[in-house]
């Protein structure tokens, strides 16, 4: 549990984050919950946008942080934005894209975390600091998402005040950047599987569909399925179509059989 601070020593000194939260401690127990909730993601319907809104929430109560946002790369090594808890930090995370700056680009390049305690005084971010200043964020801490040993993305914590991340709380940020990737990894290929599942689902559909018109031009033209199968594949030639259109054309009587070259 949270330790309470020691009192007497002062403002700016007692140990605190400018959250309320102790530095470097985090609340076990809550984290326990977060992490059980977010378990429940991967067996659950629940969009991304769900998730990161869930996430920085819980990043903000566990670790102090106005919020968090996820980036991933793309096959050409191309970061892009994936998911924000808020309309600001998306354009932040924007921000750092069009600036080719920040802490997540560099997380993501390095592997390695990156922590900007204060954007209004940080010599690596000379472009980016200033503009997430003016927007309300004095500091972000980037965490690398990385899967078998390649960083896809990085998780970004960001905080309205200047200060970093310590002990615990450093190791919570990259607990929660792991869960976030193995959300978006089992995402990502739910994805894949739906749309494997969809181009199965059109191929059988058109594979019916052309065995119902072979066994149709076969009956009015007296002929064997193969020969009306052939029928079907040399109009679709001559149109420039495909065969399936053809046949669906057929069943459905936009084309006469007797149209069917002999």
């Amino acid at each position: 549990m949270t330790r309470a601070p020691e009192e007497g020593t002062g403002k700016g000194g007692d140990g605190m984050h400018p959250s309320g939260v102790a530095r470097g401690i985090i609340d076990h127990t809550e984290m326990a919950a977060v992490l059980a909730r977010f378990a429940g993601t991967l067996v659950g319907q629940y969009t991304l946008d769900e998730v990161m809104s869930q996430l920085g929430a819980d990043v903000g109560r566990i670790l102090g942080a106005a919020g968090a946002g996820v980036m991933m790369g793309d096959d050409l090594g191309r970061l892009h934005f994936v998911a924000t808890s808020d309309g600001l930090l998306q354009t932040l995370e924007a921000l750092q894209i069009e600036l080719d700056e920040g802490p997540c680009l560099m997380a993501f390049r390095s592997g390695e975390v990156v922590i900007a305690a204060d954007l209004a005084d940080d010599p690596r971010f000379p472009a980016f600091g200033p503009k997430a200043v003016s927007c309300g964020m004095r500091a972000v801490h980037s965490f690398p998402m990385a899967l078998d040993g390649t960083t896809i993305g990085a998780l970004n914590l960001y905080a309205a005040e200047p200060g970093g991340l310590e002990g615990e709380q450093a190791a919570a940020g990259q607990t929660f950047a792991d869960v976030a990737t193995a959300f978006l990894v089992h995402a990502r290929d739910l994805q894949q599987r739906e749309v494997f599942t969809d181009d199965l689902q059109r191929a059988l559909s058109s594979r019916v569909v052309v065995e119902q018109a072979k066994g149709f031009v076969a009956a009015k033209r007296a002929i064997t399925p193969t020969a009306a199968f052939e029928l079907l594949r040399r109009y679709a030639r001559d149109h420039r179509i495909k065969v399936q259109v053809v046949a669906r054309s057929v069943v459905e009587g936009d084309i006469d059989v007797a149209e069917l070259a002999t």
